[in-house]
């Protein structure tokens, strides 16, 4: 009987079979746990890091489109007012009798403040419809007969958690709207069962005549939404047209998900650019990590290839174990992007909800997956590549063991010097890119990190140079002569945590200062926006002054409170023009001021206030100015209540924080077009020397608690605004936060795996008979040389890269945004790098220093 032939040996294979695949990376973990744990980690936090800025970026968008399309339902057209007065209810009637509609649901849409009991509020967006609503998206099946009844209010489940209201109905809550309270019980708690996505939103709901006499709008809507019949979208659009005569506008029923992402689109840039600059390195953080294991890699590769092994089967090997490393590593790291998508990167949206009914659901797509694991897998790839430059053709077999040093950690002087040259090439090419086009500062700053760490083989080679030649002149500092020499010996690794702290340091500086250059530039909106006047009388949390009420005698009764000299009426609103919701501001003469002279991009804040004085006359922001082309002096339409009207630009201004933009129009213009007195805010001037406090509460006083509004100090308004803006951009400060953190971890965990492993030379220097105490300064001294040539580093570069952000988040976002000025934050953050490094490693370093001495004496 012939027996089964025996396997060949590996040397003779040209493929290796899975099994001997599996059992020789097994075999590697048994050897090298740490090591690879230690890559994986690098690979995990730089997935972490991508995937969780990716889906917390889309998830404002995607859980807001979730919310329009459940209100909207299979509707494809709307007819909507210009302003929150509305329309006209008998023109229903006039749409539902045109040739091609099928269904048209009536909507009145207003911003009201719940209150309970306790004290406890919660801004919602109020929708006012009828059972033809329900009809229309589907939600009569669900929706509880309850939310419609007469004397309640339907409520959100999120609503409800802010509130502290219980899923039971029947509480009595506070309707506080356009300056009246209104007492109401609720009638029902619409969860996600009833209500779908709207369950997420801070909606609450009112029968549409209910909500029509609250709101003192008889016969008002705001929309009207239309279910077109097939093929008869364009015929119903034209005669919508003609029936809006100018004064109302037809747009596509989810226009507003095209709104909303116009206005975060500013935000998302910021957002997405800082995390892509996080992402560059994070993966930087895992090719750096995965560097930490070359050295054992190439010895493996030259022992496979001293026995015989083919250069097919070494390739196999390594792309295998890179693939297994990745694959796991990439799978931690969305578990965990995934769990700071939900907590830490879960950014407020807060500032956009006066405008926009926003949801709070974390929505995870197919694309943010993707692209964050094929990430990581691509970084795993390139790293474990580095080992198979050794096959070569024009490489000896053992060429890893005939360098310099340790067996595979060498890098020669004229490869340092290439990378150098490297380095300088792309920081010529990022000032050119930046200086000819900062919207490409994301490319820019890109080439900036990696001409980082390209410089640091040069600069560490320098910094030992430097060292070197102290240690020849005072002989004395024998520790540090033996840590140049520990160094020289394990270059590569060596570089790898230097590069680690560079792009650490790099990006702790660039997005965090700029991020603190941009809060800075708000605040100082916030102050002046602020500074008009000495109290403020708003609807509750109406920050922006875009929520209207009925003056019902108030600026009369706040007049005739001892120590007030003035009261004037501030106006405002939205303005939809082009896919911008833009913020509208009317100020009476003079009261612009203060805001104007620190905002005005292009023209003179003393002649814009003078212009706005008059009539015909607006400001906008820079980017409506370059979006349509206008500079001051020029001329702009806008789509008023009243029509299209024809205004000339005075000066262009940033976006005070309001992302598609800013309009200031004369007060005049604004009551003439928008058929309205009524006030959105009203500014008390108070005579000097009076307690702001106490005129404040003596200003609520006269209101009354039936009035429903809110009395602020500039103080408290400006903290406010500052408050909200911030909660905006939490995510930037987040992220630069957390990069600096993974960037201690890695480079701790690092730089012990490295002390550890380096137990066999320790016990050598041991055995020669260097001290304890000596040898623990030793590995103190060389961990100081490796993290102070990368931090020093990354913070030169991180400065240049603040410059650049700046620039991108000035002229392409238009946020204002502050000079940069002296800052001891580089200092900060270098500081407490090496310091957090040091103190964690000296664990390690502390232990290792006590190795055995016979241990050198072991094979």
């Amino acid at each position: 009987m012939i027996g089964k032939p025996h396997s060949r040996p590996l040397e003779a294979r040209l493929l290796v079979r899975p099994y001997a695949l599996v059992y020789l990376y097994t075999r590697r973990l048994r050897v090298h746990l740490v090591q690879e744990l230690l890559a994986g980690l690098g690979v995990a936090v730089a997935v972490a890091l991508v995937f969780a800025a990716i889906v917390a970026n889309g998830s404002v968008a995607g859980s807001a489109e979730q919310i329009v399309h459940a209100v909207i339902g299979p509707a494809d057209l709307q007819l909507h007012a210009r302003d929150s007065s509305g329309m006209d209810e008998r023109l229903l009637a006039r749409v539902r009798a045109m040739p091609g509609v099928r269904q048209a649901a009536p909507l009145l849409e207003q911003t009201a403040t719940l209150r309970t009991a306790g004290g406890r509020r919660a801004t919602v967006d109020l929708a006012g419809t009828d059972l033809s609503f329900a009809l229309l998206n589907g939600l009569a099946h669900t929706l509880p007969v309850a939310a419609f009844s007469p004397g309640g209010i339907g409520i959100s489940r999120m609503s409800a958690g802010e509130l502290g209201v219980g899923a039971l109905s029947g509480t009595s809550i506070e309707l506080q709207l356009r300056g009246k309270v209104h007492t109401l019980k609720v009638a029902a708690v619409l969860g996600p069962e009833a209500a779908g996505p709207l369950a997420e939103a801070r909606i609450a709901v009112l029968p549409l005549e209910r909500l029509q006499q609250l709101a003192g709008l008889p016969g008002g809507l705001t929309r009207i939404l239309i279910r077109t019949q097939p093929g008869q979208q364009a015929r119903v659009r034209a005669e919508l047209g003609k029936l809006a005569g100018g004064h109302l506008t037809v747009a596509r029923a989810d226009a507003e998900i095209s709104l909303l992402r116009e206005a975060l689109r500013p935000s998302d840039q910021a957002s997405g650019f800082f995390a892509a600059i996080s992402a560059l390195l994070g993966f930087l953080f895992a090719f750096n990590a995965m560097l930490l294991t070359v050295p054992e890699r190439r010895q493996a590769i030259a022992d496979l290839r001293l026995i015989g092994t083919k250069r097919a089967a070494i390739i196999q090997i390594v792309a295998f174990q890179a693939l297994c490393l990745g694959l796991f590593a990439s799978l931690l790291g969305l578990a965990g992007g995934y769990a700071l998508s939900r907590g830490v990167f879960h950014q407020s949206s807060s500032y956009l909800a006066e405008a926009f009914t926003l949801g709070s659901s974390t929505v995870v797509g197919l694309r943010p997956l993707l692209l964050a694991l094929l990430g990581g897998m691509l970084a795993t790839f390139l790293a474990s590549a580095v080992p198979m430059l050794d096959l070569r053709r024009d490489r000896a077999l053992d060429a890893v063991y005939a360098a310099d040093g340790a067996p595979g950690n060498t890098l020669s002087a004229r490869l340092a010097l290439r990378l150098g040259l490297a380095a300088a090439a792309l920081l010529v090419a990022t000032t050119i890119l930046f200086e000819l086009q900062p919207s490409l500062a994301l490319l820019a700053s890109g080439m900036l990190a990696l001409a980082t760490v390209l410089a640091i083989p040069l600069v560490f080679a320098a910094v030992l140079r430097f060292a070197r030649a102290v240690a020849e002149r005072h002989q004395r500092l024998t520790v540090l002569q033996v840590a140049l020499t520990s160094l020289k010996a394990t270059t590569l690794r060596s570089l790898a945590l230097a590069a680690t702290g560079a792009v650490a340091i790099f990006g702790g500086i660039a997005l965090g200062g700029s991020r603190d250059d941009l809060l800075r530039g708000i605040d100082g909106f916030a102050h002046s926006y602020s500074a008009d006047a000495a109290l403020w009388v708003t609807n509750p949390q109406d920050n922006q002054a875009t929520v209207t009420f009925e003056a019902d005698g108030y600026p009369a009764r706040i007049a005739h409170v001892g120590g007030v000299l003035a009261v004037q009426r501030f106006q405002g609103g939205f303005l939809e023009l082009g896919n911008r919701r833009i913020w509208v501001i009317a100020r009476p003469s003079g009261a612009n001021r203060n805001v104007l002279a620190s905002q005005i991009v292009e023209g003179s804040a003393g002649r814009a206030v003078g212009l706005l004085g008059g009539s015909g006359w607006i400001t906008i922001s820079q980017q409506i100015a370059a979006e349509r082309h206008v500079r001051p002096g020029g001329a702009l339409t806008l789509p008023t209540p009243s029509g299209d009207v024809r205004f000339r630009v005075a000066a262009t201004t940033t976006n005070l924080a309001w992302s598609p933009g800013v309009i200031f129009i004369g007060a005049g213009d604004y009551r003439r077009l928008w058929h309205t007195q009524a006030p959105t805010a009203l500014g008390v001037t108070l005579a000097p020397n009076t307690s702001v406090p106490a005129m404040r509460n003596a200003v609520a006083h006269a209101l009354g608690a039936g009035s429903g509004l809110e009395v602020s100090t500039a103080a408290a308004r400006e903290a406010r605004i500052e408050r909200l803006t911030t909660e905006g951009l939490s995510r930037l400060g987040e992220i630069s936060t957390l990069l600096v953190i993974a960037a201690i971890l890695t480079m701790a965990a690092a730089l012990g795996s490295s002390v550890w492993q380096r137990r066999r030379a320790l016990a050598g220097l041991r055995l020669s008979g260097v001290r304890v105490p000596r040898l623990r300064r030793i590995l103190m001294l060389e961990a100081a040389l490796m993290l102070g040539t990368g931090c020093v580093s990354g913070a030169i570069a991180g400065i240049y890269g603040q410059v650049v952000i700046d620039a991108y988040l000035k002229h392409i976002t238009g946020f204002p945004v502050a000079n940069l000025g002296a800052s001891g934050r580089p200092l900060e953050i270098m500081t407490l790098v090496i310091a957090a490094v040091l103190a964690i490693v000296a664990v390690p370093g502390w232990s290792a220093a006590r190795v055995s001495p016979t241990l050198a004496l072991n094979e």
